[in-house]
């Protein structure tokens, strides 16, 4: 196949700047010589750098350059700080914010060229956000076939197919976006892994503590989960954090989430008492750490110690509920460490790690659980299993660490060596087709 331009408006010393705003001092000074950006404040592009950058038939491009003849890709990385409506406002959104130019806009159109939406930060693919998509573009009158949607959804084609048959959208090339699926966390680590040390695993020592959960946003899962492991003495044994207030909404209290989302819509047999008896304990603190990007990357491995003083963690993923499956940085911190995991994701979030090259732990304990299409009942059984190794003595435990190093060594080496090439032989594959 010819090359696939990947294709910027703005291309500075040290690479491109993103497509999906326009510049400011900060992302000149990002991709300028001699010049350190001490900022996070702003959103400087990545999909360049992480999926496309030295790949074969990948290279890069101006706006300036392209004509008719052309197969290339302009991509637009979207950031959290703005709503997916914002984005596809109709004729008041992404193109026109960001000026895109008209030659690339007709090329897009008309020719071979493509949008790509990395949102893979996010798993936005609800049917409010796909109808956002598909309306901005066809008011446009882009085809949705020239539309590559990048999300962190990891069930992202199933949900987007049964959207399109409930919303009668033709399975043909013009009518449908295309989809992948990028666990960009995953990656991230990839980076971090590089110049850390090893972590040792030791599997004739018996840890202080049985599970390692780490908790920031209130979620229904988490919080009811802290209540029910708090009730079975599970939470006094183990490294919990778990606000008393919401760490963005210092108004919005653990009780009153618990409320709303515990005693009026479930029946996990938790009481008044039970939830006084955890808030005497809370805020739970393990470490103490609050800036964000130690919070999500673990960098500077003042956390391992946690992890080597505890018997698995319990991962609360930031889907539950819902039936998109995300795998976010949560998911992956586990396997940095060799530590086993419990993985409190959305129906087949367990599936999606193993379809990605991660083993997982059914040969110790039931993981039907991630079969479980309700959440309450997947949620139940969780806090079963949790109960049932909380029972463990310690021969049970070495046992169970000298059986299960094998995995943690897989996993640990599949993380440390994950590549996006794979990422964008699928983008180049979806192209061809």
């Amino acid at each position: 196949m010819n090359n696939i331009k990947i294709v910027y408006s703005w291309i500075g010393p040290r690479g491109p700047i993103m497509n999906t705003e326009l510049p400011n001092i900060l992302c000149f000074a990002n991709v300028a010589t001699d010049v350190i950006v001490n900022s996070q404040k702003f959103w400087a592009d990545g999909v360049y750098y992480s999926i496309f950058l030295n790949t074969e038939p990948y290279q890069l491009a101006s706006t300036m350059d392209i004509n008719e003849n052309d197969t290339f890709i302009y991509p637009f990385s979207l950031a959290w700080r703005h709503s997916m409506k914002t984005y596809f406002t109709p004729f008041n959104g992404l193109l026109e914010y960001s000026h895109t130019p008209n030659n690339i806009i007709h090329h897009v159109r008309m020719h071979k060229g493509y949008f790509l939406i990395d949102y893979s930060i996010e798993a936005f693919i609800l049917p409010e956000h796909l109808h956002l998509i598909h309306t901005y573009f066809k008011n446009h009158s882009i085809p949705l076939g020239k539309i590559i949607y990048v999300t962190g959804c990891m069930n992202a084609t199933e949900r987007y197919n049964i959207w399109c048959q409930q919303n009668n959208i033709p399975d043909t090339p013009n009518d449908r976006i295309k989809l992948v699926s990028y666990p960009v966390s995953k990656y991230n680590f990839v980076n971090y892994m590089v110049d850390s040390i090893e972590p040792i695993y030791d599997t004739e020592f018996v840890p202080d503590k049985l599970f390692l959960c780490w908790n920031r946003r209130f979620r229904p899962h988490r919080t009811i989960l802290a209540l029910a492991l708090d009730k079975l003495g599970i939470v006094d044994r183990s490294y919990y954090s778990m606000g008393r207030y919401d760490p963005e909404f210092g108004e919005h209290s653990f009780e009153n989430h618990l409320y709303i989302n515990v005693f009026e819509h479930n029946d996990f047999n938790l009481t008044g008492p039970d939830l006084k008896k955890l808030l005497v304990k809370l805020p739970l603190v393990i470490d103490g750490k609050t800036e964000m990007f130690e919070l999500c990357t673990d960098k500077s491995g003042e956390a391992r110690t946690f992890y080597q003083n505890s018997l698995i963690s319990i991962v609360t993923e930031t889907n539950f509920d819902l039936d998109e499956v995300t795998l976010t940085e949560k998911a992956f911190k586990p396997a940095k460490e060799k530590h086993p995991f419990i993985l409190v994701g959305g129906k087949g979030a367990l599936k999606a790690m193993r379809d990605d090259g991660f083993m997982t732990f059914g040969q110790f304990w039931d993981e039907s659980y991630d079969n479980i299409s309700d959440w309450q009942q997947r949620l139940r059984k969780i806090i079963e299993l949790s109960e049932q190794i909380s029972r463990w003595n310690n021969e049970q435990i070495i046992d169970f660490k000298r059986k299960v190093k094998p995995i943690l060594e897989h996993n640990y080496n599949v993380l440390k060596n994950s590549s996006t090439k794979h990422i964008a032989e699928k983008i180049k594959i979806l192209i061809k087709e």
